[in-house]
């Protein structure tokens, strides 16, 4: 094994992450998520570490917390890293690491442990280590097989998001693949809202359930700290031969060449239904919206996220609406309808041209104003977002569970209004000054700046809350016998929206050689 090259490439790793973070904006986005995963761990630590030892032991269910806590980390982990694309980045390609005197088994192990020793993961292994440590010292586990456990619980966790993050990026290489991945979120999104109910009527499912999870790394994880003799070397062969499978398949799936998708036509048609609906936006807008429609339609992080609006928002109304019930349910579409705007091209919306490449040329040797493909690609999101909330209206009058009531649907039209103007508008400044070089082709992870990232996870969490908060504060805002008080915030949205435009059109002409060198990799 050739340690000294491999510990060389794992330094180099370092070297180029903190190349990155070097710049006035990586400096503060450094800063920023330094200053969350500081709050994260100490939230998380006080919760899921000796807070949590310290409840198992007063209770008598060591096991059950321990299950509870790790399975959620492993949830949380799996989630992160996939979704949001933490602790994900290998860094060298296969490729790339020819060049270097490695074996191939050397070049894979390098490649994974480049990954593993993100700073992501070091938070991950320190919340479990807590809870292993807060067993130990309260009397309630071993620390020798705590710390085994959570070290290959740790590495199967990994292991597992990978495996997973390859299947779905692999999926959703073509159209049917992401169909399926639509179909399978959708029946696990519509299967997790019913669980409760299923339990409630059923409870001898819980223990079926149970014996199944029985076998899954965290729950083997917390029989090794919890238990002795027989049962704590269960857990540990659980925990091996998950490693074991996981590991066979990851690497027989690296050893499978990617499927490539079949070429796209390079025929040139002016007639096609994009160009005949964006016809009416005029001459100068309509072959620039035409275009940006394409660019949306051909993307299949689009398409899936936009697919999965409706029965997300739906999902979302439903878990925070049946906690409480009654107004609970309008008050948590308050919410969840403006996100239903924004949520499927907000990938391009916070971030206009970052997928264009060399491409972004083009767009200043047009015989038009060059602000107008800036103007044309946020118009397009928004009118991909405008459909979606007639056919929400429509789900809400046939499927909440309350008394149809004409206010409540006029709230919830111009909340989702008001989201969508709100949101483009704050694109459009997350575009000027938040640009990032994108991957067009990547169906997984997260790759908007810290700006981006602000806009569009912000603007979600701001919607699901504001109206939580607004109930508690200010229960008039949000009932229906003010219905008019919706109007407010659809005219501050409105002139809101204007200013950005006519702002973010005349900064586009002055900043458009620093975007041209941030999207073309200059910069």
């Amino acid at each position: 094994m050739n340690t000294r090259t491999i510990g060389e490439l794992m330094r180099l790793r370092y070297k180029l992450l903190w190349a990155r973070t070097r710049t006035r904006n990586g400096k503060i986005a450094l800063f920023f998520v330094g200053y969350l995963l500081f709050v994260l761990v100490a939230v998380l630590l006080g919760a899921g570490g000796l807070g949590a030892a310290m409840v198992a032991v007063r209770s008598g269910k060591a096991e059950t917390v321990a299950q509870i806590v790790l399975g959620a980390l492993f949830f949380q982990a799996l989630m992160a890293t996939v979704i949001m694309g933490f602790g994900m980045n290998a860094m060298f390609s296969e490729t790339e690491l020819r060049r270097y005197p490695v074996s191939a088994i050397e070049r894979l192990l390098t490649r994974h442990l480049i990954a593993l020793v993100d700073p992501f993961w070091f938070l991950v292994a320190a919340l479990e280590i807590g809870l292993a440590i807060g067993l130990y010292l309260l009397g309630s586990a071993s620390l020798g097989l705590g710390l085994l456990a959570v070290l290959l619980l740790f590495v199967c966790n990994y292991l597992f998001a990978r495996l997973f993050g390859v299947v779905v990026d692999r999926a959703m290489q073509n159209k049917g693949g992401a169909a399926l991945v639509m179909l399978v979120v959708i029946g696990s999104l519509l299967g997790v809202g019913q669980l409760p109910r299923l339990l409630e009527r059923n409870p001898s499912m819980l223990d079926a359930a149970l014996r199944v999870l029985r076998y899954t790394p965290p729950f083997g994880a917390a029989a090794a700290m919890t238990r002795g003799g027989m049962d704590a070397a269960s857990g540990l062969l659980t925990l091996v031969v998950w490693l074991l499978g996981l590991s066979l398949l990851l690497v027989a799936l690296d050893r499978r060449p990617t499927q490539r998708q079949k070429a796209e036509s390079t025929t040139i048609s002016f007639d096609s239904p994009f160009d005949r609906a964006a016809a009416w936006f005029g001459a100068e807008n309509g072959p620039l919206i035409a275009h940006w429609w394409r660019f949306y339609a051909r993307n299949s992080r689009f398409r899936v996220l936009t697919l999965l609006s409706l029965p997300l928002v739906g999902f979302l109304t439903y878990n925070f609406g049946s906690r409480k019930g009654g107004s609970a349910f309008f008050v948590a579409a308050l919410g969840t309808f403006p996100v239903l705007t924004f949520l499927g091209p907000s990938r391009f919306t916070a971030n206009q041209f970052g997928y264009v490449g060399g491409a972004f040329r083009r767009y200043l040797l047009l015989p038009t104003d060059p602000a107008a493909a800036l103007r044309a690609g946020n118009f397009a999101s928004m009118l991909l977002g405008v459909p979606l909330i007639p056919l929400a209206a429509i789900g809400w009058m046939v499927l909440a569970p309350v008394p149809f009531d004409a206010r409540m649907v006029f709230m919830l039209l111009a909340a989702s209004v008001a989201g969508l103007l709100f949101f483009h508008g704050l694109g459009l400044w997350a575009t000027i000054f938040g640009p990032r070089r994108g991957n067009y082709n990547q169906s997984l992870g997260n790759d908007l700046s810290l700006v981006g990232n602000i806009v569009v996870i912000g603007g979600i969490f701001t919607c699901l809350a504001a109206p939580q908060i607004l109930k508690k504060v200010a229960p008039a805002v949000v009932s229906p016998d003010n219905w008019w008080i919706a109007v407010v915030p659809v005219a501050a949205a409105v002139g809101f929206y204007m200013v950005s435009l006519k702002a973010a059109a005349a900064l586009f002409r002055e900043r458009h050689e620093q975007l041209m060198a941030v999207v073309e990799g200059r910069g």
